[in-house]
């Protein structure tokens, strides 16, 4: 009993005892009862926590566990499953096997795809990025080919950059990127 009675010196509780009052609102907060609306937000969570990878790859990838789940979620929000669809109708017109297709074959189809991703206001910045490199993106179906390789390069320079803290002697540093990159 003592232990939730004020201090005698100061008038005030002291801090062990504010712990020990902390600690048990927390757990009877933790007991509370939930509501049933409590407990269906919280299973959407959970839905959601688990699919958060899966939802990031192409339905073969799944098991059949998973794609149970995913079903599951997506009858539960059709605006999910709607994004997703468009996710992945980008992935298969962006794949390699379209290169053989004309160029007329490929504007249309992305073209169709605009029009389906339209529908969804969170796609709207990335159909703006994607217009706006288009004819690249175009050109990747023309020659099969990416900047891929000088990204990664500039990447690799960006790094050694940092790693030696900057340039201060030019002569010096083409000699160690010269040593580094052969």
């Amino acid at each position: 009993m003592s232990d939730y009675l004020p201090d005698k010196q100061s008038g005030k509780w002291c801090s062990e005892k504010v712990e020990v009052v902390n600690k048990r609102t927390e757990q009877l907060s933790k007991e509370k009862k939930r509501t049933p609306e409590d407990r269906k937000i919280l299973y959407e969570i959970e839905l959601l926590r688990r699919v958060s990878h899966a939802i990031t790859q192409s339905p073969d990838k799944w098991n059949q566990e998973m794609q149970e789940t995913m079903e599951q979620v997506f009858m539960e929000n059709k605006d999910l499953k709607n994004a997703y669809q468009v996710s992945q109708d980008f992935k298969q017109w962006y794949a390699y096997e379209n290169t053989v297709k004309s160029t007329e074959k490929i504007k249309n189809n992305l073209q169709q795809w605009y029009l389906q991703a339209m529908k969804i206001d969170e796609y709207k910045s990335v159909i703006k990025m994607i217009r706006k490199h288009e004819p690249e993106i175009i050109n990747y179906f023309k020659q099969g080919l990416t900047n891929a390789k000088a990204e990664n390069l500039n990447g690799k320079l960006q790094r050694f950059v940092s790693a030696n803290y900057g340039l201060k002697d030019m002569d010096f540093f083409l000699y160690r990127t010269a040593g580094y990159f052969s």
